[in-house]
């Protein structure tokens, strides 16, 4: 059965992928599991309060188990408090008529018509430097990589494609700006939104199970971003160029902020734009992840994106 086929109070055995897997102590001191269940089609916020030390150390982000427990209506959605787990079997997964696969979430456009978009917005950049340094790395880096990998571990398009929607949509966006406000560079800004967050490539160990590499937790994606560019830019004899130190100051300074892991902040109206995209569209989708599951007329849990405010979704119904 699937999690909408269960209302509060029932006792429910669901098949679940585990995501945004936290370990956190009890008022009691003692531990307790808080994640993400995905069925293959919807999310639910479930909770293991008794957590023994041998489910603490089989539990982990990216695998699918089967979780019984009870569910619970808390503050209006549903939670699933677990009493007991196994690693899924494949024919527990068969019953659910599903492959491992599918509880794999993805974005909500298909690889081919991201890589198609990608190739469009690349070739719309007409500056040669620009231009070549974006697709030197793309090939470098891999693109198979850059169209399957996640944009972040937990807080915003965490899931298989998640980097190349999160681009997809900072480009779409960007062009509604380009028009309203010509004086910005274009091609600056096509380059820097494809390449700002490159580094995650690096930074993050792929779409299952991911997690931080050592350069992710040492380095991050900023630096390492910033590195690939340098580096690719002096093999091709364009380090020196304004084209390549504008690039790297649109990578460095893309979260705004120095408190946001920004080595330098916007200086350039570029930058602006870029950090002001990626701002958004992480802010909205962190949204969209929280509030598919509320119901209307109720307010979400606390949204770490919003420094843990709670959303209201109004019910609000055409006429």
């Amino acid at each position: 059965m699937k999690i909408k086929d269960f209302n509060p109070t029932d006792k429910a055995t669901l098949v679940l992928k585990v995501a945004d897997l936290q370990i956190k102590k009890t008022t009691t001191g003692g531990d307790y599991a808080s994640f993400i269940g995905f069925d293959g089609e919807n999310k639910i916020e479930a909770k293991i309060w008794s957590l023994s030390s041998e489910a603490k150390e089989d539990l982990k982000s990216g695998e699918i188990y089967s979780f019984s427990g009870t569910m619970k209506d808390y503050q209006g959605k549903m939670q699933f408090n677990i009493n007991e787990m196994h690693f899924a079997t494949d024919e527990e997964l068969q019953n659910e008529g599903l492959s491992r696969d599918d509880y794999y979430e993805r974005a909500k456009l298909d690889v081919s018509v991201l890589s198609e978009a990608l190739d469009h917005y690349v070739n719309l950049i007409k500056n040669n430097i620009l231009q070549e340094i974006v697709i030197g790395l793309l090939k470098d880096m891999g693109v198979n990589d850059y169209l399957y990998y996640p944009a972040a571990l937990s807080m915003h398009h965490n899931y298989y494609s998640g980097l190349a929607y999160h681009v997809y949509s900072m480009l779409t966006l960007s062009d509604a700006y380009l028009d309203l406000y010509p004086f910005v560079n274009r091609d600056l800004v096509y380059a820097g939104i494809i390449l700002h967050d490159i580094g995650k490539l690096v930074e993050l160990s792929g779409p299952k199970g991911t997690e931080y590499t050592k350069e992710g937790n040492l380095l991050g994606h900023i630096s390492i971003a910033s590195n690939l560019v340098y580096a690719k830019a002096k093999e091709l004899g364009y380090e020196k160029t304004d084209e390549v130190i504008s690039l790297l100051h649109v990578i460095l300074s893309h979260h705004g902020v120095n408190e946001y892991g920004s080595p330098k902040e916007p200086q350039m109206a570029e930058a602006a734009l870029i950090y002001l995209l990626d701002y958004s569209d992480s802010r909205m989708a962190a949204l969209e992840k929280e509030l598919t599951n509320v119901k209307e007329g109720s307010f979400s849990n606390p949204i770490g994106a919003f420094e843990k405010k709670c959303f209201y979704k109004a019910n609000i119904k055409e006429n």
